[in-house]
C-alpha cells in the first residue's frame, strides 16, 4: 500500500524494478462497505467452519463444482 499526493513519485515506486505494475486505489481492490450484511454473514461462517477444520481439499472442491457446471 502506498501513500500518494497526486505529484511525487513515492519512493516505494522508485525501489520497485523494471516490470508491469497494476496499481489502482485500494477502495477498488477491497471495499467492505460493497458486501451485504448476508454476504458478510456468509464469509464468518466460511472462516468459523475453516478455523473447525471442516474443509475439504481444493482438487475435491473443483471436482465438485465441474461436476454441478456440467448438470445445468
Amino acid at each position: 500500500m502506498i501513500e500518494w499526493d497526486g505529484k511525487n513519485v513515492p519512493g516505494e515506486l522508485r525501489e520497485l524494478p523494471p516490470g508491469r505494475y497494476l496499481v489502482g486505489p485500494a477502495y477498488e481492490i477491497w471495499d467492505e462497505d460493497d458486501l451485504t450484511p448476508e454476504e458478510e454473514a456468509g464469509i464468518m461462517i466460511a472462516i468459523d467452519e475453516v478455523e473447525a477444520g471442516h474443509v475439504i481439499p481444493l482438487e475435491d472442491a473443483l471436482r465438485e463444482i465441474r461436476a454441478q457446471a456440467g448438470r445445468e
